[in-house]
């Protein structure tokens, strides 16, 4: 969750920087995102000339040393490779090193200033336009789609009567920062599916749509291009016939009833279930963590519904709990294979911290209301150590149609605060969108209510 609005949403997942996000605000800022092992990600920096001139003023802007001195702290993992034309350094010198920008193992270009030159725009590099407040604006806004530009405005001069509208300017180039380092991440991450699906990216909804015969090669080959993420599927025989995971399953798990214990005594109250299916929920995380180790994955999708062969409807599993655990050790992990999902949570896990919930859209028109229902979410949805509280219950898609039975599966009711903001939104790698959606939370259990408690227990 996040504080973003869709205003802000929109300017930075814009052009190629596709993105998602949902969001509840609260006082204390989220932790930056851990840098993870690897190279740092090198933006290639270009600041020309601002107005006014030194002779038109003697007020002082915040120079480009400062600028960049406060960037580097707002966005750690990132290296400036800075040309400042204000300080000797020749266009034409910058426009040779423009040609070879691959060699020098650079992610991003970031322009400050207008840009005298438009090749400046046309390196296929995601780049970012920064414009000065009162600057010339003779910006090429027409070049931008076409070649993964994104603008952004600075106010070094302090213009801005409300020197929270300076700094807002400052955050959002920061963010669009965060989101360049986090594509760079992106060509790092493996992403593990278990599903029986024949289809890597299950589809759902649409019950007529009939997907090509090289659906699957279509989806990997965008993903790879769009992002440079591998993925690699595996189904049930790979789980349930792995020896760890049967021992795991069939034996006592020391672990396993530690984090279930952990699990119960955070939680509100637990209804409809009980001990015993939440600390199978917990070896479902820890089978999780076997299969990601095993294939050397840094994402996952958990799609299947048991750890043993020939399983019966009381053996039945979810990854519920799971999911919830991984985003409190800032992993994206879900319980559906939905490609598009996991894609759109691991951009913005990487580049804010934020995690986010996988839903089933439906929409009361009457209230004029969005209902985003699943059996998981995040406890940390500020993605710091504040969390939401929860009441630990059964799973509806349970094959044992009773309660507080073995079989009914476990996962939580997670209690959001009211009048939150909140951005929903999903990428599709085929077709190059970002599905954007806004609103704020409503009331659930307590103060005033749109629905009736039974409305949450159903869910």
């Amino acid at each position: 969750m996040s504080t973003m609005s869709r205003r802000t949403f929109v300017k930075v997942a814009s052009g190629a920087l596709s993105a998602c996000a949902v969001g509840a605000s609260g006082a204390a800022k989220s932790p930056a995102a851990s840098t993870p092992p690897g190279e740092s990600t090198k933006i290639f920096t270009v600041f020309f000339g601002i107005a006014p001139s030194r002779d038109d003023t003697d007020l002082e802007p915040l120079s480009n040393e400062d600028i960049i001195g406060r960037l580097q702290k707002s966005c750690d993992g990132v290296e400036f490779v800075v040309r400042d034309l204000t300080r000797g350094v020749r266009l034409d010198a910058v426009m040779n090193e423009l040609k070879d920008l691959q060699r020098q193992h650079c992610d991003a270009v970031m322009i400050c200033g207008c840009p005298r030159e438009y090749d400046l725009l046309r390196t296929g590099l995601p780049t970012i336009n920064v414009s000065m407040v009162n600057d010339f604006m003779n910006v090429p806004f027409p070049l931008f789609k076409p070649h993964r530009v994104v603008h952004a405005m600075l106010d070094p001069w302090q213009f801005n009567a409300d020197p929270k509208v300076t700094e807002r300017m400052f955050a959002d180039l920061a963010d669009k920062i965060k989101l360049i380092r986090a594509l760079k991440r992106m060509k790092r991450e493996h992403i593990l599916t278990v599903t029986d699906s024949k289809l890597v990216n299950v589809i759902y909804g649409d019950l007529l749509k009939n997907p090509p015969p090289d659906y699957n090669e279509r989806i990997l080959t965008a993903i790879r291009d769009t992002f440079g993420t591998r993925v690699t599927k595996i189904g049930t025989p790979e789980v349930v016939e792995d020896p760890e995971i049967a021992r795991l399953w069939s034996g006592e798990s020391k672990e396993a009833n530690e984090i279930a214990q952990r699990w119960i005594r955070a939680a509100e109250k637990m209804v409809n279930t009980i001990e015993s299916e939440v600390v199978r929920s917990a070896k479902v995380y820890l089978a999780m963590k076997m299969l990601m180790r095993r294939y050397g994955a840094t994402a996952t999708a958990f799609h299947i519904r048991t750890l043993t062969p020939r399983p019966r409807p009381q053996d039945y599993v979810c990854p519920a709990l799971a999911t919830s655990e991984f985003q409190l050790e800032n992993t994206v992990a879900k319980c559906q294979s939905h490609l598009n999902i996991l894609l759109s949570e691991m951009l913005l896990q990487y580049a804010y911290r934020r995690p986010s919930m996988l839903g089933d859209f439906a929409v009361d028109t009457y209230n004029n209301t969005s209902m985003v229902q699943h059996c998981e979410g995040p406890w940390n949805p500020w993605g710091d150590q504040r969390r939401a509280p929860y009441i630990l219950t059964d799973h509806r898609e349970r094959q044992v149609r009773a309660h507080s039975q073995p079989g009914v599966g476990a996962a939580s009711c997670i209690l959001y605060p009211a009048d939150e903001a909140v951005t929903m939104w999903q990428v599709d790698v085929l077709t190059k969108e970002v599905l954007v959606h806004t609103g704020k939370t409503v009331p659930m259990f307590h103060g005033p209510v749109k629905y009736r408690d039974h409305f949450y227990e159903m869910m």
